[in-house]
């Protein structure tokens, strides 16, 4: 009956409730006397979804005092076919058409969005009468960014441009149920040729098989033989009919007019009439599908509830057989497993091959509104902690989200791509962070298609991005920004050199030195990090990079400090120290600089060039809108923070000849000048050797060197076995042997490098050849060890927590075959080098 014009939301509700309380008692009474058959049940109860939702609506509008032209509900799933059950939601679509509603005061969409939450609620509310309806909007367009009621504007782009094929299974049903059905059925025939596609290409078919998946039966599953079954998603169920026919009606629908209907029966008997089924399946499918039904909807009468499940316990399951007029709970059971083994073996059979081929991984589905369980369970069993939000997030992209997957394209090749990149995930056990850093990477990419298919055709490409994401954050966070460096590693393009224009102003100079260094770091840390380059190499390559762009910001901070404060008064050498005058910087190293001038005394050069040397450390240093270059650290100029960041050649010379102690002579072991003046540079090399040759107590400096190496044992005392630098036998004491005996006995052997160095005291006499060898080997497994951990976790990492994929990189960094063996492996490295440090120098508290 109509509602009085007059009748306000809660009126409607407590009647809309006591109306479907003796619509459901007239519908049980006719079930259960035999007098309708399940389909007449099923029509029945959508017949009283459609006034229902209809009264809703009409009275959500006249409360706000709206006309009901041009907007309208569309009912989806089983309201759509006709086939609700005693306890179902209800799918239904809200739409308006801006063309036609009147939002009256309010917007369009502001109005449409109120009037379907009134609606809902009077439907959805429970109240001391119960509810109407559970009613589900979210097989909206794009259900997490869209309101309540949607636009047809909006929907048709949507469908036109993103649509997916398990949007095009659930407008297979699609009826107009409320409101304007003028507006709602013009909408419902402007999608048809989104829902009916005449040509399917490879990724269509194949993500319609995916669909199958959403139910998670396979051959063998043990639920089918439990009584208290899932009669609707279990295997054998009614989600496995519907999705026999609604499959097929997808792939064939398009180009068949007569496989266009909605409901499940329906849609049976359309595939036998056109030869695509035989008769006989679909017979057996219809009966099945019957009995089923009828099981359900008894299920539901018991207690009014949502479930699809049978009871385990024997009386309760009775209760449900006898209202099928069966009087053994045995035969109940027996009969209903033989119509589920029925249904399950035609299922099984379509898709057979694709249903193998999936069979051993599991689950891959990222279709429809809710999380496919089996999904979730692939997902968990391949060690990622929160499966929703994989689901969810491959879910957005699905949606076109990421221009990646706005061509349907670029969707399929995703969806064929991503069982095997979640696999590959999980084997190099960093599951959780690989997927988020190759979000990032999948959000950048201006267009997918190009990349995924070469993700696809080439399964050792994809390897390497899975294990260069999940293990080197720097490297991934790179390839995020910048994911058109895959093309270059897969196409072996060289990358332009570091151009900057004459005219090129200090900002521009140093965005240009921040791209080139981003890149040129990232192609090196991949290499490095897939051993195709070994970690003596690597930290050349860095150091030459390093160099390279010193000596270009010098010019730039020359270049503008001359432009604001006049040209230079006198020349200038830049010098590195450290890891960088050895040549052994990794990805996360600090650059070791001073910056020595000569100029005549009387032209005042110390302002000009503190001024400069400001300018070269902001160039290096300072964070742009393209990142950032280096940490610069200037403490091993004479002086070290007290002294000016400049330094004179004469107060160079003199400091370290008159002033400078021991630990400062170590440092200058390795030096090696890198920018500037070319007469200039070579000077400060004399100088440096000079100082270094000079004769020195050897006892002092001696006890110099071992309180050094004690201070740093007592600060930072660490024994951890993968604390590969001030631990006992790690590199400082290599270094500090190295350094001891060129300044006490072989200044003649100076070289920056300390395996250099090493090779020349040998060669010298200066080192046994037998304590040389065994540190050069030490030092280089040590090197390989800290390249490798640097460009993947920096200076933490714990053993205890480190993925497969890290520890098997460790091993292979120092040619061993198992992180056990390279564990044992550094173990004996360091006692050994601990043995040669106190044979050279002595021992500390912690030998």
């Amino acid at each position: 009956e109509s509602m009085p014009a007059d009748t306000n939301l809660v009126d409607v509700m407590v009647q809309l409730r006591q109306a479907k309380q003796g619509v459901h008692l007239a519908i049980a009474a006719g079930d259960l006397s035999g007098q309708f058959s399940q389909i007449d049940v099923t029509k029945a109860i959508t017949k009283f979804a459609d006034v229902s939702v209809e009264v809703a609506l009409q009275t959500a509008l006249r409360s706000r005092g709206l006309k009901p032209d041009g907007i309208f509900i569309i009912a989806l799933g089983k309201m759509g076919a006709n086939e609700l059950n005693y306890s179902s939601d209800i799918d239904v679509v809200a739409m308006y058409d801006p063309d036609i509603f009147d939002g009256g005061e309010r917007s369009q969409g502001d109005a449409a969005m109120r009037v379907v939450r009134d609606m809902v609620r009077l439907l959805d509310e429970r109240t001391g009468d119960g509810y109407v309806f559970r009613t589900d909007l979210r097989l909206r367009p794009d259900p997490s960014s869209t309101p309540p009621c949607v636009s047809t504007r909006m929907a048709e782009t949507y469908y036109e441009s993103v649509g997916q094929n398990w949007e095009r299974m659930v407008w297979i049903k699609a009826r107009a149920c409320a409101g304007d059905l003028s507006a709602a059925n013009a909408f419902i025939d402007l999608v048809q040729p989104f829902v009916w596609r005449r040509h399917l290409d490879y990724w269509a078919i194949g993500d319609i098989h995916a669909i199958k998946h959403m139910v998670n039966a396979k051959v063998g599953d043990p639920s089918m033989f439990d009584p208290a079954a899932n009669v609707k998603l279990g295997p054998g169920g009614i989600r496995e009919i519907e999705f026999f026919a609604q499959t097929q009606q997808l792939i064939l629908g398009g180009r068949n007019p007569v496989l266009r209907v909605p409901g499940t029966l329906d849609a049976l008997k359309a595939l036998a009439q056109e030869g695509v089924i035989a008769q006989d399946t679909a017979t057996r499918l219809t009966s099945a599908y019957d009995v089923l039904r009828a099981v359900e909807h008894r299920i539901q009468m018991l207690n009014d509830q949502q479930t699809h499940t049978l009871p385990s316990d024997d009386a309760e399951r009775a209760r449900v057989a006898g209202l099928l007029n069966i009087s053994d709970v045995s035969d109940f059971d027996a009969q209903l497993l033989e119509v589920r083994r029925h249904v399950h073996t035609i299922y099984s059979d379509l898709f057979a091959d694709e249903e193998r081929r999936s069979a051993e991984a599991g689950n891959f589905v990222f279709t429809g509104v809710d999380d496919d369980p089996g999904t979730v369970q692939t997902l968990k069993n391949l060690g990622f902690e929160n499966p929703s939000r994989i689901i969810e997030t491959i879910r957005q992209w699905h949606r076109g989200h990421t221009p990646a997957t706005r061509t349907s394209r670029g969707r399929g090749l995703l969806t064929a791509l991503l069982p095997q990149m979640l696999t590959r995930m999980s084997k190099i056990g960093e599951p959780d962070a690989a997927f988020t850093r190759f979000s990032t990477f999948i959000e950048h990419l201006p267009s997918g298609v190009q990349t995924l298919s070469m993700l696809l055709a080439e399964p050792a490409l994809l390897e390497d991005l899975v294990a260069t994401l999940a293990l080197a954050p720097r490297l991934a966070k790179t390839l995020g920004q910048r994911p058109v460096l895959l093309e270059a590693l897969i196409e072996g393009s060289a990358l332009s050199e570091l151009n900057i224009p004459e005219d090129a102003s200090f900002e521009t100079a140093m965005n240009l030195a921040r791209q080139y260094h981003r890149d040129r770091a990232f192609l090196i840390g991949h290499r490095l990090l897939h051993g195709r380059l070994n970690a003596s190499d690597a930290g050349r390559a860095f150091s030459d990079l390093a160099d390279q762009l010193v000596e270009a910001m010098a010019l730039a901070a020359e270049k503008e400090t001359a432009r604001r404060f006049g040209p230079a008064p006198g020349v200038y050498a830049i010098a590195a120290l450290g890891k960088l005058g050895g040549r052994e910087l990794s990805i996360t190293s600090d650059l070791d600089l001073i910056v020595v001038y000569d100029a005549p005394e009387d032209s005042s050069p110390q302002t000009w060039f503190t001024r400069f040397t400001q300018r070269l450390i902001t160039a290096l240093s300072a964070p742009t809108g393209e990142g950032s270059l280096y940490e610069v650290d200037m403490r091993l100029r004479p002086s070290g923070n007290s002294g000016p960041v400049a330094t004179s050649l004469a107060s160079f010379e003199k400091y370290h000849n008159n002033d400078a102690w021991t630990w400062e002579h170590m440092a200058l072991t390795r030096l090696r000048t890198i920018a500037g003046d070319a007469e200039l540079c070579a000077r400060v090399e004399q100088v440096a050797k000079a100082a270094l040759s000079a004769p020195r107590d050897e006892t002092a400096t001696r006890a110099d060197i071992l309180d050094m190496r004690q201070r740093l044992a007592s600060e930072k005392s660490s024994k951890a076995l993968w604390e590969l630098k001030t631990a006992p036998g790690g590199l400082i004491d290599v270094e500090f042997v190295t350094q001891q005996t060129l300044l006490l006995r072989g200044t003649d052997a100076l070289q920056p490098s300390t395996d250099a160095a090493l090779q020349s005291l040998a060669e010298s006499g200066h080192v046994g050849p037998n304590d040389a060898e065994t540190l050069r080997r030490i030092l280089k497994d040590l090197q390989c060890l800290q390249q490798v951990l640097r460009l993947a976790v920096g200076d933490n990492f714990d053993p205890e927590t480190a993925s497969i994929g890290l520890k098997s990189r460790l091993a292979r960094a120092i040619g061993v075959d198992s992180f056990s063996e390279a564990s044992s492996r550094l173990e004996e490295d360091k006692r050994v080098a601990a043995d040669i440090r106190c044979k050279y120098i002595g021992p500390i508290a912690t030998d």
